[in-house]
Formats: C-alpha cells, sequence, structure tokens
C-alpha cells in the first residue's frame, strides 16, 4: 500500500501481502527512497505508522550529501549494500547541469563498454549476488528484522528501487511469497516514482539530448529481468535462492523468526 510522502519517493507498506504462510502485518514493514526532504507532514504520516526503526542502505559519501531528516524516538542504523559511488545505483544531489554532466560521463563510459542501460544495470543486479560486501548486507538486514521493534521499520537507498528492490524481495522470500507477489511489489516502483523521475527529467532536460534524456527515464525505472538476473545469478552461483541466503548468513530459524514477526 502506498504511503502518501511527499518528500520520499516509492514509499510503501508492505503489509496486506499474502504469502504461503500467512499475511504481512500492516504498519511493521516499509521500504522507500530517501528522507533527506521530508516534511513537517510526513513526519506526522510515519508517526501515525509507529515509525521506530530506520535502515539506511546508502553509502558513506550518499548520506553526507543527503542526511536523512530525522525523527525522535526513532533508531537508524546504516547497512551500505555496495562499497562506493556506482552509476545508475548512487545518486548525488546537484543542480540540473551537474547531474546531466554525471549522467553523460556514465553514459560515454557504458558506451565505450558496449553496454546498453538495461545490460549495465543487469550485470549490477548480479554483482550484488557475487559481491561479498553485498551478501554480508542483505544477511545484516535480515539479521537486524529478526529483532522486533515496537512499531514499523523503513529501510531505503535514494531512489528505492535497486537497493530496496533486492532486499525487499529476499525479505518477502522469507516471509513466503511466491515470485508473482515479489515481482509485483517490485514493478510497484515505476508507477510511485512518476512524480520523483518527472521532476529529475525536468532539471535535466535542458542540458541533455533526446536519446539521453531517454537513458535518463530507462535508469530510474525497474525491469523485470534486472530482477530476474538477481535470483538467476543466486540460482548459478549457489544453486537456489534459500542457499544464497545462508550464503548471506541467513539461517532457516532466522527466516522463522521473520515469519513470527511479520506474518498474521
Amino acid at each position: 500500500m502506498r504511503i502518501p510522502l511527499y518528500g520520499a519517493p516509492n514509499a510503501r507498506d508492505l503489509g496486506g501481502i499474502v504469502t504461503a504462510f500467512g499475511k504481512v502485518k500492516s504498519a511493521r514493514l516499509i521500504r522507500s527512497g530517501e528522507l533527506s526532504r521530508l516534511t513537517e507532514q510526513d513526519k506526522k504520516t510515519l508517526e501515525a505508522v509507529t515509525l521506530r526503526r530506520v535502515i539506511d542502505l546508502r553509502t558513506q559519501s550518499e548520506i553526507n550529501n543527503s542526511p536523512d531528516v530525522t525523527m525522535q524516538g526513532v533508531e537508524y542504523v546504516n547497512i551500505p549494500v555496495i562499497r562506493a559511488t556506482t552509476f545508475g545505483i548512487t545518486y548525488e544531489k546537484s543542480d540540473g547541469k551537474r547531474i546531466a554532466e554525471m549522467l553523460q560521463a556514465g553514459f560515454r563510459r557504458m558506451a565505450e563498454r558496449g553496454e546498453t542501460f538495461s545490460l549495465h544495470m543487469e550485470l549490477l543486479y548480479k554483482k550484488f549476488v557475487t559481491d561479498s560486501f553485498s551478501r554480508d548486507a542483505y544477511g545484516k538486514f535480515l539479521k537486524l528484522l529478526t529483532e522486533p521493534v515496537e512499531g514499523a521499520t523503513l529501510w531505503h537507498c535514494t531512489a528505492g528501487k535497486d537497493r530496496v528492490g533486492t532486499c525487499t524481495a529476499l525479505l518477502l522470500f522469507c516471509l513466503g511469497a511466491d515470485r508473482e507477489r515479489i515481482f509485483e511489489d517490485y514493478m510497484l516502483t515505476n508507477a510511485q516514482s512518476r512524480e520523483n523521475k518527472l521532476a529529475v527529467l525536468g532539471k535535466v532536460k535542458d542540458f541533455v539530448s533526446e536519446e539521453d534524456l531517454y537513458r535518463v527515464d530507462k535508469m530510474l525505472s525497474v525491469e523485470e529481468a534486472f530482477l530476474q538476473g538477481f535470483f538467476d545469478e543466486a540460482e548459478r552461483l549457489f544453486g537456489g535462492t534459500r542457499q544464497f541466503l545462508r550464503a548471506c548468513g541467513v539461517t532457516e530459524k532466522e527466516e522463522e523468526k521473520l515469519r513470527e514477526n511479520y506474518l498474521q
């Protein structure tokens, strides 16, 4: 269910998602984009769902560039999913011209490697699986969620689509959601990020070509192939998603604890 936050893109409550073991409790598990522009009304909205814990999946440089607006009574934890700035995943707050310059530099590097943007993202999602740093982060994220709080936990990256998307997919898998439900939640990002996407496109449109504007649009979207590549790589390297979770350090008992905490 969408949570209307004016200053945070792509926020939604996983409550109501049906799994093989039950239904996700409302106002317990929330995913979103960055919280650096929360309004006073947004704070009231989050207070209404009893927000008690925020997990920031960004790098330290992203946090320094766009720190979360903090709220009283909320615990803040940083679990970076990637080591450093990564084109297509991390974003830097700046004006339209500077953003356009960074994007064009990234697109040039992609062209030199012979990559389309979709291929670039598919490779990055596979790296989420192959990089031990990312695997360790997924393990920390899920283990932290086995420790319940009296209220909601919210996790976010910048746009709330890639790092949040993969963390959420693994969480839903642990909760017993099937492929259809996992991908349905993942693809909701395209509809729920529309306003944020239009704002970014509006910032850069005077500084980039039509072709690059199309690429920016793609960069701010998700495709089923990205997440499918993530799961396929887990299958290829570890024999399946559950085996991948074990490689992340998540035990069967911890999966059971997640279901105990968040299903009804």
